[in-house]
C-alpha cells in the first residue's frame, strides 16, 4: 500500500531518512546526491499582474517560515543583489502563500507549476535577479515490485507535468 504526504522538503526528507517513509519526492537539497531526478523545476518571482513595488521601499515578500529552502534561495537573492525586503506574509504552505499573491500583497518565489493562475513572473519588471531552478528528485527504497512499479509511475507523472 502507498500512502502520501505532502510538505516542505526539508520535512519530506527527514521522514524519509528516519525510516518512517519509503519514498519521497523533493528539492534536491545541496548536500545530497542520491535519488533520481525527476525535472527541474523552474522558479519565478510571482505576484498579481498589477502588484506594484514602491521605489525606494523594501520589496513586500511572502515565504513559508523558515527552514525553507525555497525562502533561503528567494533570500540569498535579494540579498546577494542589493534589494531590500520585509517578509509580511508567512505562510504555511503553498496555497497559503498563493493566496497572499492573488491578494496583492506580496511576491514570492514559488515554482511555475504550483504558482496561482492569476499571477505572473514580475522578476524582470521589477530588476529582481533571476532565481535558479532545482532538481526535483525521487528518493526511494521499496524492496517490493509492485511499489516500485507505482513510484516509477508518480515519478512519470510528476515530470510530465512540468
Amino acid at each position: 500500500m502507498i500512502s502520501l504526504h505532502i510538505d516542505a522538503s526539508r520535512s519530506v526528507l527527514e521522514a524519509f531518512d528516519a525510516g518512517e517513509l519509503d519514498a519521497a519526492i523533493a528539492l534536491r537539497e545541496s548536500k545530497r546526491r542520491d535519488g533520481e531526478v525527476l525535472c527541474e523545476e523552474p522558479f519565478g518571482w510571482m505576484a498579481a499582474p498589477d502588484f506594484n513595488r514602491t521605489p525606494g521601499d523594501p520589496l513586500r515578500l511572502a515565504t513559508q517560515a523558515e527552514p525553507c529552502s525555497v525562502r533561503a534561495m528567494a533570500v540569498e537573492a535579494l540579498d546577494g543583489a542589493g534589494i531590500p525586503w520585509t517578509e509580511v506574509f508567512v505562510g504555511g504552505g503553498v496555497a497559503t502563500i498563493g493566496a497572499a499573491l492573488s491578494a496583492g500583497l506580496a511576491v514570492a518565489a514559488l515554482a511555475r507549476r504550483v504558482a496561482p493562475s492569476d499571477t505572473v513572473d514580475l522578476g524582470p519588471r521589477l530588476g529582481l535577479p533571476p532565481l535558479p531552478s532545482r532538481e526535483v528528485v525521487l528518493y526511494s527504497k521499496p524492496s517490493d515490485a509492485r511499489a516500485r512499479k507505482a513510484l516509477r509511475t508518480l515519478g512519470a507523472a510528476f515530470a510530465a507535468a512540468t
